[in-house]
């Protein structure tokens, strides 16, 4: 998201407590009436007041709604003008005044703030002069000054939030850059080591076809099927760089990419039931979406391949620390840890894997599988990536 839109979280917390407060100061402002008989005016002003607090602090949406409609923040300067010049600067309701400035300065641009910063200020120095009672330097010039002094704040936070956004911004597009020359380095070396061996093969196979059709057709008819086999393999193989190629979109939202992988790996077999459980989680790190994509597809392909399940679960959660969750869970048969060596000696090692991919991001993939009642592999990693780590 870029600074412009005004969407970061701090800046949307900021505005709800800005409501909040005027809430508070509202209700502090009600005991100055105790002694005082409730005018039409100051019970109009109460319930405007009032009612916009209730609503910016109980619905989380109004923030959002500020940013995409300064105008009305202008028009709540307006109105907060209005009543100041209408009940006069000895009014206990002008310090919910302060709340107005704070939203001022932290949703408007520096040119409209201004306005309704000057506005605000010389409706209160017309009210304080109409008000026809003895007033004071602070009365009459504290109130303004703080008004201004509120609202710069506002804009100090403002522009810090947006050079915050600009810098991981430009944090995320230097590490995509690595990742993604990382990332061809590595399908260089598949496409090497993995598929063009395979096509290799399928090569000298194809051609030693004829000579075994003509000497022994039992045999062909076997190499006929290896071809097959291997034919097959190297178009999984492909399919999975593919899908590789396709996660560098880091416009896309982590969750649907995450969604479009597991269903891609589970595409071709109708038999299986997939249900996903994803929370929308924002990724500020290229390299954390990847290898956790990446993992989460190697798990897909493992329960696909040897679970012999037919229910398969993706699960997407965060914490309250900044870490990730990502969870594939199946239904099939499960395993146990001592036949990992025999399946890397095989030449399969996606546990292995699992732990070397979240490892170079700082986290960590743990692995909970039973004989007959699945399996369930769980990724954890901080969303920058990269998290220190001690030795126990």
């Amino acid at each position: 998201m870029s600074g412009e839109a005004l969407v970061a979280a701090e800046i949307r917390t900021l505005v709800r407590v800005s409501c909040l407060l005027r809430m508070l100061t509202l209700l502090a402002s009600l005991v100055g009436f105790v002694d005082q008989t409730l005018t039409l005016k100051a019970i109009v002003a109460i319930v405007f007041l009032t009612s916009t607090s209730m609503v910016g602090v109980s619905d989380p949406q109004v923030p959002a709604l500020l940013q995409r409609h300064p105008i009305l923040v202008v028009c709540d300067s307006l109105v907060m003008t209005a009543l100041m010049v209408a009940l006069g600067t000895d009014n206990p309701l002008v310090l919910v005044g302060l709340s107005s400035c704070i939203i001022i300065g932290v949703v408007l641009r520096p040119l409209p703030a201004a306005l309704s910063t000057v506005t605000m200020v010389c409706g209160y120095l017309a009210a304080s002069l109409t008000t026809g009672a003895e007033g004071t330097f602070l009365a009459d010039f504290g109130f303004p000054v703080t008004f201004v002094c509120v609202v710069v704040l506002g804009q100090v936070f403002r522009r810090l939030a947006e050079q915050k956004r600009q810098s991981e911004r430009a944090v995320a597009d230097l590490i995509s850059g690595t990742v993604t020359a990382e990332e061809r380095a590595r399908l260089a070396r598949e496409l090497h080591d993995g598929t063009a061996k395979t096509l290799q093969g399928l090569v000298l196979s194809a051609q030693s076809l004829p000579v075994w059709i003509d000497r022994d057709p039992d045999r062909a008819r076997v190499e006929a099927s290896s071809i097959a086999a291997a034919a097959d393999d190297a178009v999984v193989r492909l399919r999975g760089l593919l899908s590789t190629l396709r996660q560098d979109d880091l416009s896309q939202p982590f969750h649907e990419s995450l969604a479009a992988i597991a269903r891609d790996r589970t595409h071709d077999h109708p038999q299986i039931k997939l249900r996903l459980n994803l929370n929308p989680v924002e990724l500020t790190a290229p390299s954390v979406r990847y290898e956790l994509l990446a993992a989460a597809r190697e798990a897909l392909d493992n329960a696909v391949a040897h679970s012999g399940t037919d229910r398969i679960a993706v699960h997407l959660t965060s914490g309250d620390d900044g870490e990730v969750f990502v969870e594939v869970t199946d239904a099939g048969c499960g395993f146990t840890s001592d036949i990992l060596p025999e399946r890397e000696r095989a030449g399969h090692f996606g546990v292995r894997g699992y732990s070397e991919r979240l490892t170079t991001i700082g986290g960590r993939a743990d692995v909970d599988s039973q004989p007959g009642r699945g399996t369930r592999v769980r990724f954890v990693a901080p969303r920058m990536g990269l998290r220190e780590t001690t030795d126990a």
